[in-house]
């Protein structure tokens, strides 16, 4: 069963299965957001999907921190393909993740030939070099060139630091 609401800029598509639910976002977290109007489903899983998210602002990012931990109360929180933005959002305010875990999430690569690339990072299959702070290898897929990572590798990945986040384990 799917279930589409519309929260000002931001748009939730909730996914409900027998033994999980995901909720999609898609657009801006910002302060036309209100938590308390995000349906609460209890699950042993629960996964964001955050590939959708484009920006975050200060009463969004308040709204968001209630909703996760609302979420985390009802059962466990996946985090998958969250975008820059969100990957931000995490560096930033790292009570934004809650209790989660990140799976996977997006990372900024520029080809010296044909621009921006943003690649999906696995944290499971790349998680000792993305705990080094070490960005994975990419080849552009157009042109098979070598990409270069587009930010501070050391704040960028500092989301996933023991410290800050614990790390999927593979199952």
């Amino acid at each position: 069963m799917t279930n589409s609401i519309s929260l000002g800029s931001l748009k939730v598509e909730i996914t409900e299965s027998r033994d999980s639910v995901t909720y999609r976002f898609t657009g801006d977290v910002d302060d036309t957001f209100r938590h308390g109007d995000v349906p609460r489903i209890k699950s042993n899983h629960i996964t964001l999907d955050l590939e959708g998210i484009t920006n975050f602002n200060s009463c969004g990012v308040r709204e968001w921190v209630f909703l996760i931990r609302d979420l985390g109360e009802l059962g466990s929180l996946n985090f998958t393909k969250c975008s820059i933005p969100m990957v931000d959002q995490l560096n930033m305010v790292p009570e934004s993740l809650g209790r989660g875990t990140v799976s996977t999430f997006y990372a900024p690569y520029v080809c010296e030939a044909h621009g921006d690339v943003e690649q999906l990072l696995d944290v499971v299959k790349e998680g000792p070099s993305l705990l080094a702070h070490q960005p994975p290898h990419r080849s552009c897929s157009k042109c098979n060139q070598e990409l270069i990572f587009d930010a501070m590798a050391d704040s960028y990945f500092l989301f996933l630091s023991p410290n800050k986040t614990k790390v999927n384990k593979a199952s």
